[in-house]
């Protein structure tokens, strides 16, 4: 599976051939308007070739350099006259870059440009938008008020409460978000804003250029279970993908179907991504001991050993909405 940040770096340098592809273009058939335009061009590239060759003549080089460059500058002097004859702005012979800060090359001083992390983070909104609905799942639109005037008959705990404490969990996670950052198992029965707040986080991570993915138990099992047997391109590995991302989100665990390969996978997961310190946010309707039935006592103990528990409670909010 080619990553997003490959995906914006091919982008990028499909821009950078495009713009110099089109400047060559522009050049050659100003040139056949105007000979003396070609002629000039030609003894500009003609000086460029000789400063390269003259940077091995030793002590003779620096004043032959200074002479090719004072014969550049009149030759460029020459050139801006012959296209302000010709009604056209000085720069029209130059490569528009789409990114002038890097020129399309991905790099600016030493590090990504802002434009392949642009296109990294709007890959990221995409594919979240395509898995779920992440526009939508934001901190703002997470309402409490589903959860006002609910208590726990067995503590005597204010759904409310328990619920707004959550909130402000996720949203001080999110924005303090690393790498390093600790992995979170939200729990607790269906509907009750699980994959609303891991989405939320998500939109947040994105913003900041993290690489995240985002996917249900049933639909990755499923991927990895293909990948496999060999019914996947090599270039689509899930595997790589969710071991290497900055944030996994793997929603609805436990909903799949359960064999010796899906509890293995699960294990390899969480374990791999543990031992590399990379983050990863589980949603699961299953409570602790479910999971320990379900799946193994070596999933069980990463679990209940790496991960900030986060018990949602209350009502289901999907049903309270319907009415």
């Amino acid at each position: 599976m080619v990553n997003n940040l490959e995906k914006a770096k091919l982008i990028v340098d499909r821009r950078r051939s495009a713009a110099e592809e089109t400047a060559e273009r522009r050049r050659r058939e100003l040139e056949e308007v105007s000979p003396e335009l070609k002629a000039v061009n030609a003894e500009i590239a003609s000086a460029g070739l000789r400063a390269i060759k003259a940077i091995g003549m030793g002590q003779n080089a620096e004043e032959y350099i200074t002479r090719l460059a004072s014969e550049n500058l009149e030759l460029q002097k020459k050139r801006a006259e012959i296209l302000k004859s010709l009604g056209l702005p000085e720069n029209v012979l130059d490569i528009q870059y789409t990114c002038p800060k890097c020129e399309d090359t991905g790099s600016f001083e030493g590090h990504y440009c802002t434009c392949i992390k642009s296109l990294v983070s709007q890959m990221q909104r995409d594919n979240l938008n395509t898995c779920a609905p992440a526009k939508s799942s934001t901190f703002d639109t997470f309402s409490l008020d589903y959860y006002k005037g609910i208590v726990l008959p067995e503590t005597g705990e204010s759904a409310y409460d328990r619920m707004s404490q959550i909130l402000a969990f996720c949203k001080g996670w999110a924005d303090d978000f690393d790498r390093q950052s600790q992995s979170i198992l939200m729990f607790g029965n269906t509907g009750l804003g699980k994959t609303h707040l891991s989405l939320a986080i998500a939109n947040v991570v994105v913003s900041k250029g993290y690489n995240v993915i985002y996917t249900t138990a049933g639909t990755l099992f499923s991927q990895l279970e293909k990948e496999r047997f060999g019914r996947l391109k090599a270039d689509e590995s899930p595997e790589e993908a969710v071991l290497s991302c900055d944030l996994l989100i793997l929603d609805d665990l436990g909903s799949e179907f359960i064999t010796q390969f899906t509890v293995s996978e699960v294990y390899n997961i969480i374990n791999s991504r543990m031992l590399s310190g990379k983050p990863t946010i589980i949603n699961t309707n299953l409570k602790y001991d479910e999971l320990a039935d379900k799946y193994n006592p070596r999933v069980y103990s990463r679990i209940i050993g790496d991960y900030v528990p986060l018990e949602f409670i209350g009502n289901d909010v999907r049903q309270l909405k319907d009415y």
